[in-house]
């Protein structure tokens, strides 16, 4: 099961924030969609501008150009977002995608700065990314278009243990089920569907 896009819910790279993340998850389950940053009246910043929305090309989540150096060792979107938060799944068939042209990671250089200014207010005249397996898709997307919600299990078990993990698996399938819609759970890592705790549990104990 690798054709799909992930998208990555109010992420900060950081597993500690998974809290966040269900949170948020709830106000777009609430929403029906994932919004743009214009959408949204925000700026903010991001290779994905004020009107287009990232995600990641799960089939080349490995697909990392920058792994011999150890600074880039995990420069993916995917290892970056994708197993620090929960996400959204998307068939690839179901959406149209920009596939940026792919930039050095970002420096300090001026040069660097300006690019990524660039990008983030929208005053480029084409998409540009410095992770390998982003992709991105113009305007907001209904949640009619996705099809699953994955969520990192080894890292949160990792970083809380058994009891938090359970309690955010719980809460996700509480949340799928109060706003009605049919999504399938899955760990992101295994893509293995998780149907109960007992699934989880299974799951969390293959990845020590």
């Amino acid at each position: 099961m690798s054709d799909f896009y992930l998208h990555a819910i109010n992420t900060t790279g950081d597993i500690s924030c998974i809290f966040e993340s269900v949170e948020y998850l709830e106000k777009i389950l609430a929403t029906g969609a994932l919004l743009t940053r214009h959408a949204l009246g925000l700026l903010g910043n991001g290779f994905n501008g004020t009107r287009y929305i990232s995600l990641s090309d799960y089939a080349k989540r490995h697909n990392n150009v920058y792994k011999d150096d150890p600074q880039f060792s995990d420069y993916t979107a995917y290892e970056m977002y994708s197993t620090k938060a929960v996400s959204l799944a998307f068939p690839k068939e179901n959406l149209k995608v920009v596939h940026p042209t792919l930039i050095d990671p970002l420096d300090i250089s001026l040069l660097s700065m300006l690019k990524f200014y660039g990008a983030s207010r929208d005053m480029l005249s084409k998409r540009i990314s410095d992770l390998p397996d982003e992709v991105q898709v113009k305007g907001s997307i209904s949640l009619e278009k996705a099809s699953g919600v994955t969520i990192p299990v080894r890292e949160i078990n990792n970083r809380f243990k058994e009891r938090k993990l359970l309690e955010i698996f719980k809460k996700i399938c509480l949340l799928l089920e109060e706003y009605e819609y049919g999504f399938k759970v899955y760990d992101v890592e295994s893509m293995d569907e998780l149907t109960s705790s007992d699934d989880v549990l299974q799951v969390a104990k293959r990845s020590h």
